[in-house]
């Protein structure tokens, strides 16, 4: 064919004299689709899809080969086996998915079944019946009854009984085959009919039909009514269209068998053929949309769209540089939103489009002339009567491209045409009758659509004498404006052929002087857009171009790329750097909308404005719509040349309402009536609350959370599933009960709250599309406890005690007067105790019969052992010393007491000798606890007063210490007469202690032991 193609174009060439390219493709126009792609860099747990399941809460469930997810819009929950845990996924490869009548998310899995309780957070799975383990299983549902059927892969069908939690099986063949392991049910194989209580499976023999009322089957072997969807058809793809038809593989003629349910009656077949025409292979998936078109996948990794109203087949391949096609030639999961959005799960991760809601279509056309895309690509337009379009490009010559059918046109320029391989670039198109009119920098053609031959145009002397650079053209009626780079206007009348000349009157002296852009206003009024003198317009009473009064001097004016009319009489201007201007003709008035006002790139490169009145800016690949009655911009970018700026983005208005984007090698038309989609009534999900140690998995059904009164510090993450393509959801929300007023989410789909008080709140999200409409509000009622010392009832319990203290108080002050007096003598006697006993213990170490015996002893020392009676004289020294310095201290510390002690043991050593044996055992740590003045001495003292003391029969003395108490003990031996005692000093000693510790003094006496216990301070 394209040797055939190439002749006849050589012969048009020397028929015409020149060369024309034409019919590079003659096909229909393949329907194309825009991918978008979630895959494991978001989140998803494996890119290996297996099903999808959208519960009745709103998210979406995802089983992949390694971990099911939840989906929220933005945010992946991800499930996994743990070994270590009982309550956790049974296996990773998740085959199929299905929700019970109470909202639990059930798993056909590999190795068994298995279950998600959504109220307790916790996984249930079965994987054995009577000892036999199930094995892989590729399908499950819930049917009407609430009850939970499953297929094994080689085991057969198998119905589970929530309620006595018991599995029955049912085998094809009792007899024969008891488990049914000769045939294998295929993945997607199992429906459950909408009409009859019966189930229909796919295996490799063919279609089976399931009673459950009589539990019989139905297939090729057992078909009473020779039913002819009962042949052997060998089917691995089963699925409904709505509840009227069914639709399997018929792998063995190699075709999708459409089935009536209704009729029991085969409507059509259908025989995909790929483009390599590969037409025998086995469909895996099956998957048909709300249009009832299908979408299929082969198991030699084909994909195919094929339409409902002309089951023409379109083959839908994966590109790796074009991140807009399918991720994958494979796929084993299809499902719809409810707004339209196709999501097919394949083996590279989600791939997601959205047919009914597309606002534009793009045509290709560097893959049908793939040299388009060197240089700059189309840079004019001009759309033909019968619906296609002649495009000028910067150096590849005219073409003519017929949309509906895919056919592209190229057409050389004339022979002579310097410096580029087609000619120069084409800036502009007008069309005249049967003649096309093409401007280019420096010279006029005119093209005969019919007989596709160019003639050169002649230009006025002065164009050619100057060499002027011409940059715009426009036709009115039967004038061609030329404008360029001089105040000269030059206007061709067609039907004259006659060349006229108008000046613009502007005193500029600007050797950069150039009309840069025209345009017809809706009064039929020719406006110029002149550098720099702004802008001008045609005066046919005076037969000149007349500037207008614009502000001048705005940094702007060397930058404006493009020129347009709204439908109000504005002019609007797109700016290189600048943004977008308009200009008010009538309130002569200019205006600037920049990047800080919504803009998406301040860069523009043209402007447009559509039968609404609507303001299309574009950018390179980025857009943005700007709506004036609303001020607000709506911005989006296109998937196109996403690495390649060598371009300006053009916009052309078509005749249907629609706006044409050249960019390089593509066109886009878009569809400003599709801009504004309709409401969702879609809610915000909010799908977990994450706390700095755990996360709470939400179940999105209105139910509220309780937390403790420490977990008041929270995130919460929330998201509309069905994400707008060409922008983002803003979202607003508000937590009742804290915040006064609707807040906007920084961080799109996460909100954070710190140390919130015990309370009741109520968070409320709802998300807002850019043309402000509002989904309905979603809302999380949440219960944080108050902590104790901060709740209503802690106080008034503090109130009732107050007032039951007060009550006390008020009770008891007359018995607290009375017992006052009774109280003050009670101190009173405590004081006189404690002075008597301070007294008693200053007679006692000032008693003149131990400073008698001392001072002997001293006077006996100093005759025989000098140096002895100096020591005896500073110990004697430092107990009266340590007398009078603590003799008005009510407590001191263990360790000076001991120190005192032995002092005064080693006097009464000099004096007894051997007759008296004294020894300390004192814990180190008790050193520091206090003790009564002299208490130790005056119970050595009161030992040595009462008992004999003799060489053969010592007395002996232990003070040590003991559970927090001291204790002096002494061996019993009784004098019979003491001339010194008046029997009170233990009284005062336990009278003193008495008042100042709770612990009494003990005296304890047997035969042979005196024992006293001083407690510690």
């Amino acid at each position: 064919m394209a040797r055939k193609m190439r002749v006849v174009l050589f012969l048009g060439a020397i028929l015409y004299g020149w060369i024309g390219l034409g019919l590079l493709n003659a096909q229909q126009r393949p329907v194309s689709f825009e991918f978008r792609h979630v895959q494991e860099e978001d989140g998803l747990s494996f890119n290996f899809i297996s099903c999808f399941l959208h519960d009745r809460d709103g998210f979406l469930w995802v089983g992949t080969f390694d971990g099911l997810n939840r989906y929220d819009g933005n945010h992946f929950t991800t499930f996994k086996y743990l070994r270590t845990n009982q309550n956790g996924l049974l296996n990773n490869a998740v085959h199929d998915l299905c929700e019970d009548l109470d909202g639990n998310i059930w798993m056909a899995m590999e190795g068994g079944i298995g279950w998600y309780g959504k109220k307790t957070r916790q996984f249930r799975y079965i994987s054995s019946m009577n000892g036999r383990a199930l094995g892989s299983c590729n399908n499950i549902l819930c049917d009407r009854n609430g009850d939970i059927w499953f297929t094994s892969d080689r085991q057969g069908l198998f119905r589970y009984l929530i309620s006595p939690g018991t599995i029955q099986a049912f085998p094809y063949d009792p007899v024969h085959d008891p488990l049914g392991t000769t045939t294998r049910i295929v993945k997607n194989g199992l429906l459950l009919d909408p009409h009859q209580n019966g189930l229909w499976i796919a295996d490799g023999r063919g279609l089976r039909y399931f009673d459950i009322g009589s539990r019989q089957f139905t297939d090729s072997r057992h078909n009473p009514r020779a039913l002819p969807i009962f042949n052997q058809h060998h089917t691995s793809a089963l699925t409904l269209d709505g509840t009227e038809r069914l639709i399997f593989s018929d792998n063995i003629d190699h075709r999708i068998v459409v089935y009536n349910l209704h009729t029991q009656q085969l409507e059509r077949t259908v025989t995909p053929v790929s483009r390599a025409q590969r037409d025998v292979f086995d469909i895996a998936t099956i998957f048909v949309d709300r249009q009832h078109n299908l979408w299929t996948s082969s198991w030699n990794h084909v994909v195919f769209y094929i339409e409902a109203r002309s089951y023409q087949c379109t083959e839908l391949t994966h590109t790796n540089a074009k991140n807009t096609s399918i991720a994958a030639d494979f796929f084993w999961a299809g499902w719809q939103h409810p707004d339209g959005t196709i999501w097919l799960g394949t083996v590279n991760g989600i791939s997601y489009t959205n047919p009914e809601r597309a606002f534009y279509d793009v045509y290709d056309l560097g893959t049908l002339f793939s040299e388009l895309v060197d240089e700059r690509g189309i840079i004019s337009f001009l759309e033909d009567a019968d619906g296609s379009w002649w495009l000028g490009t910067s150096i590849r010559g005219l073409l003519h491209y017929f949309p509906q059918t895919n056919q592209l046109d190229v057409y050389r320029l004339p022979d002579g045409t310097p410096k580029y391989p087609y000619g120069l670039p084409i800036t502009g198109l007008q069309a005249y009758g049967n003649e096309l009119y093409i401007g280019t920098q420096n010279a006029l053609f005119v093209f005969d659509k019919s007989r596709k031959t160019f003639s050169g145009l002649p230009l006025p002397s002065v164009i050619r004498e100057k060499t002027i650079y011409l940059r715009n053209f426009r036709l009115q009626h039967d004038s061609l404006w030329v404008f360029g780079e001089s105040k000269q206007t030059f206007c061709y009348q067609l039907t004259q052929k006659k060349w006229t000349n108008y000046p613009i009157l502007s005193p500029s002296k600007d050797p950069r002087f150039r009309v840069r852009f025209s345009l017809i206003d809706q009064k039929g009024n020719l406006w110029l857009e002149v550098y720099p003198e702004g802008l001008a317009w045609f005066s046919k009473q005076n037969g000149q171009f007349t500037l207008v009064d614009v502000p001048q001097g705005t940094p702007y004016e060397q930058t404006i790329t493009s020129f347009s009319e709204d439908k109000k009489g504005s002019f609007w201007m797109a700016s290189g750097g600048y943004g977008l201007i308009r200009y008010d003709p009538y309130k002569k008035q200019v205006s600037r909308w920049t990047e800080n006002e919504g803009l998406s790139y301040d860069y523009c490169e043209s402007v447009l404005a559509d039968r609404s009145g609507t303001i299309w800016i574009g950018a390179h690949n980025k857009f943005s719509v700007f709506s004036t009655a609303k001020n607000r911009f709506l911005n989006f970018t296109l998937p196109l040349n996403q690495s390649n700026i060598e371009y300006q983005n053009y916009l052309f208005p078509l005749r249907n309402g629609h706006i044409l984007s050249a960019q390089k090698g593509y066109l886009v038309e878009l569809k400003p009536e599709k801009i504004n989609h309709p409401p969702t009534k879609e809610k915000v999900l909010i799908s977990s609350m994450i706390l700095p140690d755990t996360t709470y998995l939400l179940p999105g059904s209105g139910d509220g959370i309780e937390l403790a009164a420490t977990d008041n510090t929270f995130s919460i993450q929330f998201s509309v599933l069905a994400q707008l393509q060409e922008t983002p959801y803003r979202y607003l929300y508000k937590l009742e009960g804290y915040d006064n007023n609707w807040l906007e989410a920084i961080t799109p789909g996460s909100i954070s709250y710190g140390k919130l008080p015990g309370g009741n709140y109520a968070f409320q999200v709802k998300a807002v599309d850019i043309n402000g409409v509002e989904t309905p509000v979603s809302t999380l009622a949440i219960h944080i406890d108050t902590l104790f010392y901060k709740s209503i009832w802690f106080w008034a319990l503090i109130a009732l005690l107050v007032l039951g203290l007060l009550y006390r108080s008020i009770r008891s002050k007359a018995y607290q007067t009375a017992k006052l007096h009774h109280l003050n003598l009670q101190a009173t006697r405590l004081e006189r105790d404690k002075a008597e006993i301070h007294y008693q213990n200053l007679i006692n170490h000032l008693n003149p019969h131990f400073l008698f015996n001392s001072l002997t002893s001293l006077n006996s020392l100093i005759l025989t052992k000098p140096k002895e009676a100096s020591l005896f004289l500073r110990k004697l020294s430092a107990i009266y010393r340590y007398i009078l310095q603590n003799k008005d201290k009510e407590v001191i510390s263990l360790a000076n007491e001991l120190a005192f002690a032995r002092n005064y043991v080693e006097l009464q050593k000099s004096r007894f000798e051997d007759g008296l044996l004294v020894s300390f055992t004192i814990d180190p740590q008790l050193l520091e606890r206090q003790i009564v003045p002299v208490t130790i001495q005056n119970l050595i003292e009161n030992a040595i007063k009462h008992n004999t003391i003799e060489g053969e029969n010592p007395l002996i003395i232990q003070v040590y210490t003991e559970a927090e108490s001291l204790i002096v003990m002494n061996t019993l031996q009784r004098k019979l007469f003491v001339e010194t005692s008046n029997k009170q000093g233990l009284a005062s000693l336990k009278s003193l202690y008495h008042y100042l510790s709770k612990r009494e003094v003990e005296v304890n006496e047997t035969a042979t032991h005196f024992t006293v216990i001083v407690p510690l301070l």
